[in-house]
């Protein structure tokens, strides 16, 4: 197996939540959204019925090119974040907000603070009047090397479909109408694999499979490896090979321990074998959803093949890079 971190011992995560202060530091499952988080659906502008973004891979994450009035950078493709985080590093006008907090993938909980945006413009495609989060991402630029103006939202694509093709390293956004149905006349090409996938808190939920086990799993863009809850059956874990212990940093600067190895076999829409895992606690990660999740896939499944998302349909599909 490709080492997809072999030089390093830090593994960052770049998934964002948000949730309120009280609910931050102690929720019944089911009880971590708010809704600020579900009420956001920015409405995509531009006059496209197809485009064609490029992007580039910077280790594992997908980079965009964006800018954000009239500053131009790069952003994350971030499914795991529920919306627009800007980086506090170059946005400084904002409001904190003490009824709202946001915690990352340890659970490190900071007050959110909010910035208002006039333009988001993504090539032809562009929203206005946006609100986003503003956080410290600079252990990510400093991980990676490179400047991140912030991270693209789920919230952003909502009333699209988005196909991700990191092997011709292009993101392809299509409008959709109430139905899901593309406005542009090709239909989607036929998937090796698809499923239907649950919106929690703006997270997508979708169905797993480990060991005969059935889990549920968040597919999150920003994850480099897959990610593992502690709790699970035993026998999930009898497909785990634990190596090492490793330090996981989250999009936030919390640091946790976790156990890393290779997971032998995961099925999530399609067979993947032998991927890194890192497996820690992710109850608060649950709480905050309102939805007790396994585990995160991204990467592992992206490097499969073409993978497209039907917000709209809550469909997930996959055309596999067979032979290439």
């Amino acid at each position: 197996m490709r080492l997809l971190l072999s030089l390093f011992c830090l593994l960052a995560f770049s998934s964002f939540l948000s949730l309120t202060a009280d609910a931050a530091q102690a929720l019944p499952w089911g009880g971590g959204y708010n809704q600020r988080l579900l009420m956001q659906r920015p409405s995509p502008k531009g006059d496209f019925h197809k485009l064609v973004v490029p992007v580039r891979n910077v280790g594992n994450l997908i980079i965009v090119e964006a800018t954000i009035d009239g500053l131009r950078g790069n952003f994350i493709l971030d499914t795991g974040a529920p919306y627009l985080v800007l980086n506090a590093t170059y946005f400084r006008d904002y409001e904190e907000v003490t009824d709202f907090a946001a915690t990352d993938i340890n659970g490190s909980v900071q007050n959110q603070k909010v910035a208002r945006v006039g333009k988001l413009k993504i090539n032809e495609l562009y929203y206005e009047n946006l609100e986003a989060d503003v956080s410290d991402l600079s252990n990510i630029e400093n991980k990676r090397g490179i400047k991140i103006l912030g991270l693209l939202g789920l919230n952003l694509f909502m009333r699209t479909e988005m196909e991700i093709d990191i092997r011709a390293q292009q993101l392809l956004i299509y409008k959709v109408d109430r139905k899901g149905n593309r406005l542009a006349s090709k239909e989607a090409d036929k998937a090796d694999y698809s499923l239907n996938f649950e919106m929690y808190n703006n997270a997508i939920i979708a169905p797993g499979l480990i060991n005969g086990v059935d889990l549920s799993f968040c597919f999150d863009t920003g994850a480099e490896a897959i990610l593992l809850d502690n709790n699970l059956p035993e026998a999930v874990y009898e497909m785990v090979s634990i190596r090492s212990r490793r330090a996981l940093i989250g999009a936030g600067g919390g640091q946790t321990e976790v156990l890393y190895g290779t997971l032998l076999s995961l099925n999530f829409m399609a067979p993947l074998q032998a991927c890194q895992v890192l497996v820690t606690d992710l109850e608060l990660i649950g709480k905050a959803y309102g939805y007790q999740v396994a585990g995160f896939v991204g990467n592992d499944l992206l490097r499969q093949g073409v993978v497209s998302l039907n917000f709209r349909k809550k469909e997930m599909r996959i055309k596999m890079y067979y032979g290439l």
